[in-house]
């Protein structure tokens, strides 16, 4: 059941669905995607009791974060690519600074 924002460092609640955005992961097909053919699933993945599972991120959190699965099928909060910073200056920035 949610009852509170997945980010630890928020006390958001949960109360209607359109406040924040709401996640849904099916343990079971992530495990299938991520083995190479014929190969043991991870164990992390077999021991899930409930295959599927929700996780609720705040209005405010989900603006910032979005949820995903590692490696080992643990759930994480990271930032999407597209909302880091940039590793590179665009080219123009490069150019304006040259002495």
């Amino acid at each position: 059941m949610l009852s509170k924002c997945l980010n630890p460092r928020c006390s958001a609640t949960f109360q209607y669905l359109d406040q924040g955005r709401l996640f849904r992961i099916d343990f079971n097909e992530a495990a299938r995607r991520r083995a190479p053919l014929g190969a043991k699933q991870n164990p992390a993945f077999r021991s899930k009791t409930h295959p599927i599972e929700h996780f609720w991120l705040c209005q405010e959190c989900a603006q910032t974060m979005t949820v995903a699965l590692d490696e080992c099928g643990e759930v994480r909060l990271i930032t999407p690519p597209e909302r880091q910073a940039p590793l590179w200056a665009p080219r123009e920035s490069l150019e304006a600074r040259a002495f």
